[in-house]
């Protein structure tokens, strides 16, 4: 009687096993959250992260900030390179104003002086100059006197006369424009301090030499 019981109990062991999900049995279930960060890490191509590692934050990149004076050599200061450049718009700027008082003409002929050479140099120069200072207003309006200047001092276009009234009042304009940007209207203004000393030694050597 025990024989035939036991039998029957070992007959529904397979039928018991067959229910039973093996995979879970044998495998530690891991979970959902998991499986969804290592996917998300694969399909991204970054490496799976461990679990024993600290995840750090991403640091957005820094704009690199320059400053003028480290664009500057190390004998030349910033405040001497604009001085440098004032004094070289204020050289152009007086040419302009000869040209304009000249009605761009070179015995009585038009000339493209003002057209293709000095306004080309004034443009270059103060564009050189407006990144170098706070306040570069006086650049653009020497900028925009010579754009406004250029269709007028084509030599065809001088030739007609058509602008002859008006080129006079150009000269005044780039005058200001001078005197305000190297606050006066003296030569000396145009050259560094020694050179301007040196010159005016040169004459005072000239003088007495004359004189003797």
């Amino acid at each position: 009687m025990i024989y035939y019981a036991v039998m029957n109990w070992l007959s529904l062991v397979p039928a018991i096993v067959d229910r039973l999900p093996l995979e879970k049995l044998l495998v530690k279930p891991s979970s959902n959250k998991k499986q969804l960060e290592e996917l998300q890490q694969i399909l991204s191509g970054a490496e799976p992260q461990r679990a024993d590692e600290e995840v750090e934050p991403m640091s957005q990149p820094q704009p690199t900030k320059l400053h003028l004076e480290s664009k500057q050599s190390s004998d030349v200061s910033l405040e001497e390179t604009v001085s440098y450049q004032n004094r070289e718009i204020g050289k152009v700027l007086l040419r302009m104003e000869g040209h304009c008082a000249q009605k761009f003409r070179i015995s009585r002929k038009a000339c493209d002086c003002g057209q293709a050479k000095h306004l080309l140099d004034l443009e270059s120069l103060c564009e050189e100059t407006i990144p170098m200072v706070d306040n570069p207003d006086i650049y653009y309006r020497i900028i925009e006197v010579g754009r406004e200047l250029e269709p007028k001092c084509v030599p065809e276009v001088v030739a007609t006369g058509r602008y002859d009234d008006e080129f006079p009042r150009y000269s005044c304009r780039y005058r200001d424009l001078r005197k305000e940007l190297l606050g006066n209207l003296q030569p000396e203004r145009l050259f560094r301090l020694d050179k301007m000393e040196d010159i005016q030694q040169r004459a005072k050597d000239g003088v007495a030499t004359s004189e003797q």
